[in-house]
C-alpha cells in the first residue's frame, strides 16, 4: 500500500519537471543553431571575399598590362612630334601611327589631335575633320593648365566625332622650348579595357566596376549589360563607398546598388600606378545561397526537433502518469505471465520436437524421390535389354513369316509385337531421361549450331504425319540469325517432342508455324505455333506434369504417355532456360523456348 500511495502521488507531478527539462533542450539546440548559422553565414561572406579579391586582383592587373601599353603608345607619338612647329598637324605620320596603335595599344579605337587653341586638328575616325572647339573638355583643359599632368584618363563622353561613348586617355604636347604645343588623345571604348570579364562568370546580377578617383565609374558590365552601357558616368560617392584609397590598396563593402536594388558584396582594388581602382561586385544571393539553403534546411529541423521534442513530452508525460497508474495492475499480471511463461516454454518444447519431425520428414521425402529417380534409371535401363532382343526377334519374324505357309497370321502378330515394344522402348527411354535430368546426372555435350538446321533435322520426324493430314507447317527463321551454344541432340529433342503435339492436337488442313528470333536481352527464343484445339491454364499445369493427360478417359482421343512436355521442360532448364506455353481453347498453342544470352553467339 505504501509503494502504491507515492506510486499516485508521483503520476501527478510528472509534467513539470519534463516540461523544464524539454524547454532547457529546446533553448540549447537553437543556440546551438543560431551559432551554426553564424559560422556558416561568416565563412560564406569569408569565401565571397577571397574570391572577390581575386578576381580584383586579376582584373587589376589585366587593366593594368592595357594602360601600360595605351600610355606607352602615347609617349611614342608624343616623343615623335605630331605637331609642327607652326601648329599644323603631321597627317601623314598620324595615319601611319594611327594604324600602329592597333598593334601597340589594342583597346585604342582612334586617336584625335588637339590644337594650343583647343580645336580639333585631327582625328583617325574621319580623313577631313571640322575644327570643332574642344577646349571646354576636361582632358584639354588639364593639359593646357598643368605641364605635369602625365597620362589623365577622362570620363565616359559622347564623342562628338565618333558619336558614342569613349574614354577620352590624353597627354600634353610640348614645342621643343618647352611650350604647351596641343594634347594628343586616344579614345577608347569602355567595355575594352577588360577582356578578362568574358571568360569569368560573375553570376546572373554581379558586375565589374572600373572607377576613377574621382569616384566616377569609367566600366561597367555585368550579364545582363555586357555591352557596359549602362552606369557609365555615375558617381558612387557616398559611405560605404571607401575614400581615399592609396595606390595598390584593397578591401570590401556591402551595398544596395545605386542603378538597382540588389544587394552586393563589393571587393575593390586600386591600380598601383595610375588613378582607377577595380570594383568586383558579387550578388549577396549568389555569395550567401549555400549558407542560405542550409540555414533553411537547419531551421526546419530544428522546428521539427523542437515539435517532437514537445510531443514526446506530452507523451512522455502522459505515459509516465499512464505507468504509474499500471504498475499497481502490473503486479498481479506478472504472476499470471509467469504462468503463462511456463505455459508458452512447454509448448515450445513441444513445437521443438515437431519441428525436428518435420525435418526428418522433409529428409526422408527428398532420400526417398532421389531413390525414385535412381530406381527408375536403373529399371529403365534393364528393361531396355530385353526389349531390344523382343523388338530385333519380332523383326526378323515380321519380315520371314509372310514367305511361310501360313505365317501370314504370325507376321501380323510379330508386327503388333514390333510396335508395341517400339513404343515402349520410347518410354522406357523418355522415362530414363527424365530420372538422369531429375537426378542430376545428365550432362550436356555442348556446341555451336544454326537454329534453322536443328529445325530442319527435326522437321523429319513429323513431315510425313502433317502431309497426311494436309497440315502446313512454315518456317519464320532467318538464316542470320546468332549461334546458339547447346546440346544438339537435346535442343532436337525438345523440338522433337513440341512437333508432334502441335501436328497432333491440329485439325486436318490447319497450320503450324515455327520461329525464333533474338529477344530484347540478346537471349533466343524458338516458338511453336499451331491452330489446334488449344488448352486452358489449369490443363497446362497438367501437360507439364509427368504422365499428366489433359484428356485423361480411358476413351481420350488423342493417344500419348504425358511424358514429352514434361521432358522438354526438364532438357531446356538443363540448359539454363524456360518453357512457355501459351494457349486458348479453340485458338491454338504456342510453345516457346527461351535460352540465355550466355548461350546466344
Amino acid at each position: 500500500m505504501k509503494f502504491e500511495h507515492w506510486a499516485r502521488w508521483d503520476a501527478r507531478h510528472p509534467g513539470r519537471k519534463i516540461a523544464i527539462f524539454a524547454g532547457t533542450l529546446a533553448t540549447i539546440m537553437w543556440l546551438m543553431i543560431a551559432m551554426s548559422l553564424w559560422v556558416d553565414r561568416t565563412a560564406a561572406l569569408q569565401r565571397g571575399q577571397t574570391n572577390g579579391n581575386n578576381l580584383s586582383a586579376a582584373f587589376a592587373e589585366e587593366l593594368t598590362h592595357t594602360l601600360d601599353a595605351i600610355n606607352g603608345a602615347m609617349d611614342v607619338i608624343v616623343r615623335r612630334a605630331p605637331l609642327r612647329p607652326d601648329g599644323t598637324p603631321r597627317v601623314e605620320e598620324l595615319d601611319r601611327w594611327s594604324k600602329d596603335v592597333a598593334d601597340l595599344a589594342r583597346p585604342t579605337a582612334n586617336l584625335s589631335v588637339i590644337g594650343a587653341a583647343g580645336k580639333l586638328l585631327y582625328s583617325s575616325a574621319r580623313k577631313n575633320v571640322e575644327p570643332i572647339d574642344l577646349s571646354d573638355r576636361a582632358d584639354f583643359r588639364v593639359h593646357h593648365d598643368r605641364k605635369d599632368a602625365g597620362l589623365f584618363i577622362g570620363v565616359p563622353l559622347l564623342g562628338r566625332v565618333a558619336g558614342e561613348y569613349t574614354i577620352h586617355f590624353s597627354k600634353r604636347i610640348d614645342t621643343d622650348d618647352g611650350r604647351f604645343a596641343g594634347v594628343l588623345v586616344f579614345l577608347v571604348p569602355p567595355v575594352a579595357l577588360t577582356k578578362l570579364h568574358e571568360r569569368i562568370d560573375l553570376g546572373k546580377r554581379g558586375a565589374l566596376v572600373v572607377i576613377g578617383t574621382d569616384d566616377i565609374v569609367r566600366v561597367r558590365v555585368s550579364a545582363d549589360h555586357p555591352d557596359g552601357s549602362v552606369g557609365l558616368g555615375a558617381s558612387l560617392r557616398g559611405d560605404p563607398f571607401p575614400e581615399n584609397v592609396p595606390p595598390g590598396g584593397f578591401g570590401t563593402y556591402t551595398r544596395v546598388g545605386l542603378l538597382d536594388p540588389v544587394e552586393r558584396l563589393y571587393n575593390y582594388r586600386r591600380l598601383q600606378t595610375y588613378p582607377l581602382m577595380v570594383d568586383v561586385a558579387l550578388d549577396m544571393d549568389d555569395v550567401l545561397r549555400e549558407a542560405r539553403a542550409h540555414a533553411w534546411t537547419v531551421v526546419a529541423f530544428g522546428g521539427v526537433g523542437t515539435l517532437l521534442l514537445a510531443v514526446l513530452a506530452i507523451l512522455l508525460a502522459r505515459e509516465i502518469k499512464q505507468r504509474t497508474m499500471r504498475d499497481i495492475e502490473l503486479a498481479a499480471e506478472r504472476r499470471q505471465l509467469e504462468a503463462a511463461r511456463a505455459l508458452l516454454q512447454e509448448e515450445r518444447t513441444k513445437l521443438s520436437q515437431s519441428n525436428n519431425e518435420l525435418l526428418a520428414a522433409v529428409e526422408r521425402a527428398e532420400a526417398a524421390n532421389q531413390a525414385k529417380s535412381r530406381f527408375l534409371a536403373h529399371m529403365s535401363h534393364e528393361l531396355r535389354t530385353p526389349l531390344h532382343a523382343i523388338i530385333g526377334f519380332s523383326e526378323i519374324i515380321r519380315d520371314r513369316a509372310p514367305h511361310d505357309p501360313g505365317g501370314e497370321q504370325i507376321g501380323e502378330y510379330a508386327g503388333d509385337i514390333h510396335t508395341s515394344g517400339r513404343h515402349l522402348l520410347e518410354l522406357i527411354n523418355t522415362i530414363l531421361d527424365i530420372s538422369k535430368v531429375e537426378s542430376g546426372t545428365d550432362h550436356l555435350v555442348e556446341e555451336k549450331l544454326r537454329v534453322l538446321e536443328v529445325v530442319r533435322a527435326s522437321l523429319v520426324a513429323v513431315t510425313g504425319r502433317a502431309r497426311e493430314r494436309n497440315i502446313n507447317i512454315d518456317l519464320d527463321i532467318s538464316p542470320d540469325l546468332p549461334t546458339v551454344r547447346a546440346d544438339a541432340t537435346k535442343l532436337r529433342q525438345v523440338i522433337i517432342n513440341l512437333l508432334p503435339n502441335a501436328v497432333k492436337f491440329t485439325e486436318v488442313g490447319g497450320h503450324i508455324t515455327v520461329s525464333a528470333r533474338v529477344t530484347v536481352d540478346g537471349g533466343m527464343m524458338l516458338a511453336v505455333r499451331d491452330t489446334g484445339i488449344g488448352m486452358t491454364e489449369a490443363e497446362i499445369a497438367i501437360a507439364l506434369q509427368p504422365f499428366g493427360q489433359v484428356d485423361s478417359s480411358l476413351s481420350r482421343n488423342f493417344e500419348g504417355t504425358g511424358l514429352g512436355l514434361p521432358l522438354a521442360l526438364r532438357l531446356v532448364e538443363l540448359h539454363g532456360g524456360a518453357l512457355r506455353i501459351n494457349s486458348a481453347k479453340g485458338v491454338g498453342t504456342t510453345a516457346e523456348i527461351w535460352l540465355p544470352a550466355e548461350r546466344v553467339g
